[in-house]
């Protein structure tokens, strides 16, 4: 198989890695903003735990270094317009929650309160030397979910880009 045949089968096959739509949200007053984000995992039990990764040089990457917090959202079909407000993310100082009605997570940060569920996070560590992504480790120490909404599943059509 060529180099271009194996990087095909490889994009198909990681298309197949089925995620959830969730809005990564992080920082405080007017630096507040969010995102989309669909690569997200829980980690850990004890501390529970979890992963987000970003693509390098996003401004979330490093709004999430400095304030060492950050809030993920996970969305469902009637929190779905949030999706279109949220997927290109926003530029620092815009404000990115024109028209979204917030609340506040245990540790201050701002989420959508349309979403299914929340789940405030402590930044505890992040990779970020052999991929184009930066992976960054919290442990979650706050949320609530509602158990009667199911969570949106996102598949995409090829597993090298977004």
């Amino acid at each position: 198989m060529s180099d271009e045949g194996m990087q095909q089968a490889i994009g198909r096959a990681l298309s197949r890695i089925p995620s959830g739509l969730y809005i990564l949200t992080a920082g405080h007053g007017p630096a507040a903003t969010g995102m989309l984000a669909s690569w997200v995992q829980q980690v850990g039990f004890a501390p529970p735990a979890l992963i987000v990764a970003l693509k390098k040089g996003r401004a979330m990457e490093s709004l999430l270094h400095h304030s060492g917090e950050f809030c993920i959202s996970v969305l469902d079909a009637a929190s779905k317009p949030l999706l279109g407000h949220f997927a290109r993310g926003f530029e620092p100082g815009a404000d990115a929650f024109v028209g979204i009605d917030l609340a506040m997570s245990i540790l201050g940060v701002p989420y959508p309160r349309a979403a299914v569920a929340h789940l405030a996070c402590r930044v505890r560590g992040s990779v970020a030397d052999w991929t184009d992504h930066t992976v960054v480790c919290g442990e979650v120490v706050g949320g609530e979910g509602a158990l009667d909404r199911e969570p949106l599943i996102h598949v995409r059509k090829n597993g090298l880009t977004y």
